[in-house]
């Protein structure tokens, strides 16, 4: 199917639709990678600020995608805490010997999927300059290579097993300054990366991620948690690059992802095709950066103008062939010109301008032909103009530029990111080979053979066993025990019964009451697992009764209550006593006295249906049912 006829899903298998998996998780290995330092989330109130530049690999080569952000020129400021940051965070001091427990951790993971672990571990560093680590590098460790995952009747191979440390914690930028929090930053990942999988549907991709997911979870030494987990998907169609995305956090958002980019790549196969049949080779496909401020400074009102009467200058480029292909949206989100925009915004631009969307703006047809008279541009050309600082803009066409270049060979290969809705946005170029050099503070790490036979003896047991004895032991269904077992709040779920919290309705909280309320479109990340186990803890004591659990979690995830308590209070919906139960019983059984004469004990069903109308999320169902079975029994033997 061509990328521009719309309906249906995308015929993945025709256009040779693959999908890499790489699976990065938190380990729960009491302490960080290469210091002792807690893995607790901690809001630092101190910083420093760092700004880091690329450099060049053994063999003189710089990577792209580092080249790509010192380009955009930003600062970095850190903050910290002293439980879970020291000198090994701030890049001051040496790191220290590997955690232990955070290789074996690892190897077991290799073991569980067959994989050949290697002899010897030597620990690397990886170029990273966004600011994620102080260091402008990440320090990661090959632990194994090969083996195979099962999920269903089909399999994929394992290329890489690899133990890392995770990045600083994002907190947003401020102008060009980015700011991180070192809480996070060392914490212990394993990352393993599957081969790429012929997908005849998005969702063997999601069936994979969670098979995956599930194996890991089966060691018992993941984190579990919001922020625990990051899937990156490695994308491609027969003649496009590899696009890595990265981050993808939920499971259902992989199926979405996959759809989009498919598409998008599709598409961008055909703008190629066109380019080509137009003549454009990537050598020719810009022209030179040409500064138009004098002619656009006579925009009649609008963005433009305002923007060069604010001092901005405006910078164009000739894009050769591309008219019509740069405003083009085959489909919702995909389109040339959106990615144009990405790449200023990651300049700090808020975007750039492109003459298929003119005239607009305030900018009229006959300044559209001025500049593109300025710009020599044919009839099958476009161009892009940039509004800012001059060195700002000329930075932004000329990352523009090579963009366009780039397209005229097929959709390229690329960093993008995922958007809550399931598209993706330009983030960077892929980064090379380059960005991967030793590292020079740690000794190489011998694996032993009794290290090996050690950790085989002592392999956790498959997933369906595990499920087997947590349902038998909690006296769940098989299908309830495996979401459980399954769930980020796996952990949460023991405490609830700890507190005294009945497992099945436990494990229905965290599992089937959270689902139903996301698909409600409900933010249930909101719902912190403090407010959980408030919810648990009333629900323990008995302030509030199990039936009212998806209507307090309802108001805290809808926003309209702060909290748990607040939540329970203003739905009125507090527990209430014995006394209070038995006289609203007793109101009951006073108004049906002639339907409990006519029906006797099949009155019981009615009158629990009334009873519970008016108690439902109050009191627990059974506590009703008995009282009231008790005191019409009662009725009935005195009227007997």
């Amino acid at each position: 199917m061509s990328a521009s006829e719309g309906g249906g899903a995308p015929d993945y298998r025709s256009l040779g639709a693959k999908v890499g998996i790489e699976l990065h998780r938190q380990l729960d290995v009491g302490g960080k990678l290469f210091c002792g330092c807690s893995t607790a989330r901690e809001d630092g109130s101190k910083s420093f600020r760092r700004v880091l530049l690329p450099s060049e690999s053994e063999l003189g080569d710089v990577d792209p995608a580092a080249r790509f952000e010192a380009a955009r020129g930003m600062e970095f400021e850190y903050m910290y805490g002293d439980s879970s940051s020291c000198l090994v965070e701030a890049d001051e001091e040496p790191p220290h010997d590997v955690n232990q427990r955070a290789l074996e951790a690892a190897i077991t993971v290799a073991l569980l999927l067959g994989s050949t672990i290697v002899d010897e571990v030597h620990v690397m560093r990886k170029i990273v300059i966004d600011g994620s680590n102080t260091s402008g590098f990440q320090r990661t460790m090959l632990i194994a290579l090969g083996g195979s995952l099962k999920f269903g009747e089909k399999s994929v191979g394992v290329l890489t097993i690899t133990l890392e440390e995770d990045a600083a914690r994002n907190l947003g930028s401020d102008g060009r300054v980015k700011k991180y929090g070192l809480d996070r930053l060392g914490i212990p990942l394993v990352e393993v990366s599957l081969a790429p999988l012929e997908i005849s549907s998005a969702q063997d991709a999601v069936d994979a991620a969670a098979a995956l997911g599930r194996l890991l979870k089966s060691t018992g030494m993941v984190a579990r948690g919001i922020g625990t987990v990051r899937q990156d998907l490695n994308i491609s169609i027969a003649g496009s690059g590899i696009v890595e995305v990265k981050g993808v956090q939920e499971l259902p958002l992989i199926a979405k992802v996959v759809e989009f980019e498919v598409r998008r790549l599709g598409w961008l196969k055909e703008v190629a095709a066109e380019l080509s049949r137009r003549g454009v080779r990537p050598e020719s496909a810009v022209g030179e950066i040409v500064d138009v401020t004098g002619i656009l400074s006579r925009a009649k009102g609008g963005v433009v103008r305002k923007s060069i009467a604010g001092g901005a200058r405006a910078l164009a480029v000739l894009a050769r062939g591309y008219r019509g292909l740069l405003g083009s949206e085959p489909y919702e989100g995909v389109r040339v010109g959106r990615d144009l925009a990405a790449i200023a915004n990651a300049f700090g631009l808020g975007g750039v301008i492109h003459s298929d969307e003119l005239p607009n703006y305030g900018v009229d047809e006959g300044l559209v032909e001025e500049v593109r008279a300025a710009l020599a541009a044919g009839s099958e050309d476009a161009f892009v103009i940039a509004l800012g600082d001059a060195e700002v803009a000329r930075r932004v066409l000329e990352a523009v530029s090579g963009r366009l270049r780039d397209l005229v060979s097929g959709p390229p290969a690329e960093t993008r990111a995922p958007t809550p809705d399931g598209r993706t946005k330009y983030m960077r170029p892929r980064p090379g080979s380059a960005r991967m050099y030793p590292e020079t503070d740690l000794l190489p790490i011998p694996i032993t053979g009794a290290m090996r036979a050690r950790l085989r003896e002592n392999l956790p047991l498959p997933w369906d066993r595990q499920v087997s004895e947590l349902a038998s032991k909690y006296g769940l269904s098989a299908k309830l025990a495996d979401e459980v077992l399954d769930s980020e709040r796996y952990d949460l779920f023991r405490e609830a019964v700890k507190m005294g919290v009945k497992p099945s309705v436990a494990a229905t909280v965290i599992t089937e009451t959270l689902v139903s309320l996301r698909r409600e479109g409900l933010d249930v990340d909101s719902v912190s697992d403090d407010q959980l186990r408030r919810l648990f803890s009333a629900i323990a004591s008995g302030r509030i009764a199990k039936e009212a659990a998806s209507e307090v979690l309802r108001a805290v995830a809808s926003g309209r209550a702060p909290d748990v308590d607040s939540a329970a209070e203003a739905l009125g919906i507090s527990a209430l006593d014995d006394a209070a139960l038995a006289a609203l019983i007793d109101e009951v059984l006073d108004r049906n006295e002639r339907m409990i004469s006519e029906r006797g004990d099949r009155a019981l069903g009615p009158l629990m249906g009334e009873v519970m109308s008016k108690v439902r999320g109050r009191v627990d169902g059974a506590k009703v049912n008995e009282m009231l079975r008790l005191k019409l029994k009662e009725r009935l033997g005195r009227s007997g």
